[in-house]
């Protein structure tokens, strides 16, 4: 008899460690059946994130709450009293929201990523990478906190202690954390990327890599440039990637032979060339006899392309100067190249030339 009623004190306790039990292998589906119920409206892969982030420190609850909830109800209920029990319980409860957060802070996080990339935009993966970094040390160090708070340590030296230790890192590393934060500023401002063609620094190159320290930039002569971060916000920096044309500027010089009309044909021939173009924009575009130069008939070109490659460009370019070549030609004329015009007026007696015009 006197076993069976201990039995019967042990059967709530018993009831709760099945409940526990069952909940806790059934938790994974039951999580996102729940997060779906509540978040109905986000796609399917958000509820799997979701729950991924929440499974583990889930489970933790479950198991903690159940094993305390099992004490408080059993004969040995005195002991969910003591303190290093009560301790260990609301620490585990104080971890797993912690973990919740630390996973939903995670770079590849749905959550983080619905925060942080808003309105179409994508956060740069380096930026996001940093960030997620940032908030897994804040996270982790509000979690040491709040454990050693539940067990009644005194946090404020705990606290103290690390700003002191922060503050003399600082002060050692000032230039290393001078272009950390210069590197954050660059990533989040986003002046340039990986690969663009930029000028910074009286540096001329493409963009190789972006590192806490430096960027790495690669001349044109195949040499690899280091320069601080630091650096980089405090000067201009030129891109020529994010660019969305690029400009020819050049002058056709004709021979001094060539007429007003031949001239206005070429005018026109060139303006009707650019504005067939398929590469060249019509609005900006310029063609005019500009000036009357010491060996040629100038006109001025100047227009915009719709390449930016160099390579592309200079595609364009080509096109252009053989189009101009065959212009002027079908125009009579030709182009003029610098000479000098001696005129003498009267040879010396016994030369047997009275005048000549040498060119030279």
């Amino acid at each position: 008899m006197e076993l069976y009623e201990e039995f019967l004190r042990w059967v709530p306790s018993l009831i709760i460690l099945g409940v526990t039990i069952f909940v806790y292998i059934a938790f994974r589906g039951v999580s996102i059946e729940v997060i779906r119920f509540i978040l109905d409206k986000l796609p399917l892969n958000a509820d799997e994130g979701i729950a991924s982030a929440v499974y583990k420190p889930g489970r933790l609850v479950i198991a903690a709450s159940g094993l305390y909830s099992a004490l408080n109800y059993s004969p040995w209920s005195r002991f969910a009293d003591l303190p290093f029990i009560q301790h260990t319980y609301y620490s585990a409860l104080a971890i797993a929201f912690y973990w919740i957060v630390y996973n939903c802070s995670t770079s590849t996080s749905y959550v983080f990523d619905h925060v942080f990339n808003k309105d179409g935009k994508r956060m740069d993966p380096a930026i996001a990478g940093i960030m997620s970094s940032f908030f897994h040390f804040l996270i982790l160090f509000f979690a040491v906190a709040t454990v050693l708070s539940t067990w009644g340590f005194n946090i404020s030296g705990f606290i103290a202690g690390l700003s002191i230790g922060g503050l003399a890192v600082s002060l050692a590393a000032k230039d290393s954390l001078a272009n950390i934060f210069a590197c954050l500023v660059i990533l989040m401002d986003q002046p340039f990327h990986v690969g663009d063609w930029i000028i910074c620094n009286n540096i001329e190159g493409v963009v190789e890599s972006i590192s806490f320290r430096s960027t790495n930039v690669r001349t044109f002569g195949k040499a690899l440039v280091y320069i601080p971060n630091s650096l980089i916000i405090s000067t201009p920096i030129q891109n020529f990637t994010n660019r969305d044309r690029r400009r020819i500027d050049m002058t056709l010089g004709v021979t001094y032979d060539t007429t007003s009309e031949q001239m206005k044909q070429l005018v026109q021939a060139i303006k009707d060339y650019l504005h067939k173009d398929p590469d060249i924009f019509d609005d900006g575009t310029t063609v005019a006899f500009s000036d009357l130069n010491a060996s040629s008939l100038d006109i001025k070109i100047y227009c915009f392309t719709k390449q930016t490659g160099y390579h592309d460009y200079m595609k364009v370019k080509e096109r252009l100067n053989l189009a101009l070549l065959q212009i002027v030609a079908d125009a009579g004329t030709s182009c003029a190249y610098p000479s000098t015009s001696v005129y003498v007026e009267k040879m010396p007696e016994g030369a047997g030339v009275e005048t000549s015009d040498v060119r030279r």
